[in-house]
């Protein structure tokens, strides 16, 4: 029997937020239907989006329009090499002579159309101001084509010249009610809540949740201002707690200097996807310092690792940490985390246990690979059948 044609489209490049959420939703539906990925930017075969798919294909439009126009692949390598670029030759479709000699944007929505037509449901990966969407979704309902929308990062203010086009999507699928409701306070429209997944759930849940007398804290993410790790690192370096960091960004050199010579402060630097469990055993709490989110994924593999969370009450943390006990700070207070510090610290060895626990069977409940991908799989069928 064939299978129906799925088609994931957004600005998918070769790692980020968006390409975990394109990869979950490829190995949730790659078993029951023919799945396709079309990135509307740079994407190689390299990118974590195509991170352990079996069966799902792939293509790049900049790519796809760089092969058949041999002028413009001239164009792109020219630019590369004037830029002494070191990525792929498609990266540089859109220098300056392509877009004077030719309207790319039109040759843009050809391939993507293309692929359109050959699918028989179209979930969209992107932001709500990404570009095409608009383009995609009208084009999707003049063919009668069922176009769901799964809405990345945090959802702000409207335009009202967006309406006419965001009423014609067929579903919206956020990661929590209240990134839903940034959106429909502003206009109704029909959504779904389905949350991400630990990518390397396997590693996460066979760590052993072992008796701590003595916790160790942790964090794992960007160094960038928006996920608070300055605030954080500077309270821990005046502390004697041990505190681990893990990630990468433009505030490395800064973070740094706040722990340099902070014999409890221990700094690990980028950790590949594989190497996550290895952080996860060498902490025992989460500390989740950021000012904004839609996620965010750690506070699931922490969940999947059986760690307790001590979180600003950022995206989808309050509703994945509903009814349990929780931890909360405010990160433009910082003296607010020592209350939750102390609350933690104050738990016995078999509440801590506990509450390990706890959260590691909601996360097998609600958000494993495979209770998300029930959930994909029965909107899909819903709207192909």
């Amino acid at each position: 029997m064939l299978k129906n044609k799925i088609l994931l489209i957004g600005p998918i490049g070769d790692f980020g937020g968006r390409e975990v959420e394109v990869n979950i939703i490829a190995r949730a539906l790659e078993n029951n239907f023919n799945v396709s990925i079309l990135s509307t930017g740079y994407m190689t075969a390299d990118s974590f989006a195509l991170k352990n798919l079996k069966e799902s294909k792939w293509e790049s439009v900049p790519k796809k329009i760089n092969t058949n126009n041999i002028f413009l692949y001239f164009l792109s390598l020219l630019s590369k090499i004037v830029n002494k670029g070191k990525l792929k030759n498609y990266a540089y479709l859109n220098n300056l002579v392509s877009k004077k000699l030719f309207d790319l944007d039109k040759l843009y929505q050809i391939e993507i159309e293309k692929k359109i037509n050959e699918s028989d449901l179209i979930i969209l990966c992107m932001q709500l101001t990404s570009k095409f969407l608009p383009e995609i979704v009208v084009y999707c309902d003049e063919k009668k084509m069922p176009c769901l929308v799964r809405t990345t990062g945090t959802i702000r203010q409207v335009l009202e010249s967006d309406a006419s086009f965001l009423t014609k999507v067929s579903l919206f699928i956020h990661h929590s009610e209240g990134n839903a409701g940034n959106l429909n306070n502003q206009i109704n429209l029909p959504y779904s809540i389905i949350d991400q997944c630990a990518l390397n759930e396997d590693q996460l849940l066979a760590l052993e949740i072992k008796s701590k007398t003595a916790l160790r804290f942790g964090y794992l993410g960007r160094l960038s201002s928006e996920k608070g790790i300055l605030p954080i690192a500077n309270f821990f370096s005046k502390t004697t707690l041990p505190f681990t960091i893990a990630g990468e960004g433009e505030l490395k050199n800064e973070l740094l200097e706040i722990i340099s010579d902070k014999k409890n402060c221990n700094f690990l630097g980028s950790l590949t996807n594989e190497n996550l469990a290895l952080f996860f055993d060498a902490i025992d709490v989460l500390i989740i310092p950021s000012y904004e989110e839609s996620g965010p994924l750690v506070g699931l593999e922490a969940m999947a690792a059986g760690k307790i969370i001590i979180s600003t009450k950022v995206g989808a943390m309050e509703e994945r940490l509903e009814g349990l006990r929780s931890f909360w700070f405010q990160i433009e207070n910082i003296a607010t985390l020592q209350a939750a510090l102390e609350q933690v610290l104050s738990l016995n060895e078999s509440e801590r246990l506990m509450l390990s626990n706890l959260s590691r069977e909601r996360y097998l409940c609600k958000y494993s690979l495979q209770a998300v991908s029930e959930k994909y799989k029965k909107i899909t069928k819903q709207f192909i059948n």
